[in-house]
Formats: structure tokens, sequence, C-alpha cells
């Protein structure tokens, strides 16, 4: 991952579409966002429009701006619209519930699927999380840690 210099922040932090810079990451306002989907929308590339923004792209990577590219398209077509700065939202461990007033025989089969969500998302958890080992155990088949 690329980190910018301190020169680089400073130049990032003076235009008028960055909310943010940190040494790793640049996060845009919700006005640049939205201008920037409209112009992608209408066939734009996305270099001419941070050049039209007036960003230097030498500081841009073709990753860096494929990825800038792919989390305004994102929050464009989540629904809840766009975000300035970090989304420190996170969805709440279990916020399932049974309505009020449901018929006992309609509250039963809630439950049952009820049960059935929570487990599911235990062994979504529990998926990640082998995943991730096997990922690592692929850099080091042995399974041994290595230190430097």
């Amino acid at each position: 991952m690329r980190e910018y210099t301190a020169k680089e922040m400073k130049l990032l932090k003076a235009y008028p579409y960055t909310f943010k810079v940190t040494k790793n990451k640049l996060y845009f306002t919700v006005g640049f966002k939205e201008a920037f989907w409209t112009a992608y929308q209408a066939g734009l590339a996305p270099r001419k429009i941070l050049e039209d923004f007036g960003y230097d792209l030498e500081m841009f990577g073709q990753k860096q701006i494929d990825s800038i590219v792919q989390g305004i398209k994102r929050q464009a077509q989540g629904g809840s619209g766009f975000r300035q700065g970090e989304n420190r939202e996170r969805r709440k461990k279990d916020n399932l519930s049974i309505p009020e007033g449901a018929p006992a025989e309609s509250k039963e089969r809630l439950e049952c699927i009820l049960n059935e969500v929570r487990y599911l998302r235990q062994e979504v958890e529990f998926l990640k999380k082998l995943s991730g080992q096997k990922i690592q155990q692929r850099g080091n088949p042995d399974g041994l840690r290595m230190e430097i």
C-alpha cells in the first residue's frame, strides 16, 4: 500500500473536495462523490474526472483510482447515499426479534427462522476465520511461525 508523503498530504488537504487525508488514505467530501458519480455515469473516465476536479494524477496509481471508483460506486448503489469520512457504523450482532402481537403459530415459525439465522451467522464467522487461517498457511506451508 502506497503512503502519502507529508508534502503530498499537505497538497491533498488543500483541495476543496478533500475531506481528510492520512498517510494511507484519502477521504472525499459528499459533494465530490456525488459529482464524480454523475460524471462517471455520463461516461467520463475516472482519471479525467479527477483531473477536472484539479487533482494531480501523479499522486494516484491505477489501483488507487480503481479503488476510488469502487468505493463511490458501492456507496451510490448501497441505498443509504454517500458518506463523508469513514463508515463507523457496524451491523448490530443480533437485532432480530419477533414483532409484538404476532399469532402463536407465526411466533413459533419466526422463532425457528431466527434461530436458523443466528446459527448461519455463527457459521459464516467460523468460515471466515477458517479461510483466513488457510490463507496464512499458504504462505507458510509448514505452518511454522517465522520471525525476522
